[in-house]
């Protein structure tokens, strides 16, 4: 997480400067990375509507970092939450240092999350290798 300023709080980019911040994948720091996100597109660039679209498919990349990278009996790792706008594009990537796992893996009532943030960006592509997993989430402006 950012070091925070002199009155505690993190300091937080602001549009259009980029937005990383890292965290250790656990469930309980989804909260703080969804907020932070929600502070950086606040203002008057983006409708309400659009902001909390682009907040919930984040939130449900990083869920899913916490659920499912580090799920193979490995410890938690990291997870990178990164916000940039270039061009006509805001692009949003969650990033960690865990494994994929394959969708077909999946059972029961889960499963959804990626056809929910296809639902809720117009873009969604992802990376995986030895080195991790990224998933950039694409708003076209």
């Amino acid at each position: 997480m950012p070091n925070p300023d002199a009155h505690g709080a993190a300091a937080v980019a602001r549009w259009p400067d980029t937005l990383q911040v890292s965290t250790s994948a656990q469930g309980g720091h989804v909260r703080l990375l969804r907020r932070r996100l929600a502070q950086w597109l606040g203002g008057d660039d983006l409708d309400a509507d659009v902001i909390e679209d682009l907040v919930l498919a984040a939130s449900e990349a990083l869920e899913n970092c916490c659920d499912h990278a580090y799920s193979s009996g490995h410890a938690a790792g990291t997870m990178t939450l990164t916000a940039s706008q270039a061009d006509d594009r805001l692009v949003i990537t969650v990033a960690d240092d865990g494994s994929w796992q394959l969708e077909e893996a999946q059972t029961g009532h889960r499963g959804r999350g990626l056809t929910m943030m296809r639902e809720l960006v117009d873009d969604v592509a992802i990376e995986a290798g030895p080195w991790g997993t990224s998933l950039a989430l694409t708003r076209y402006l």
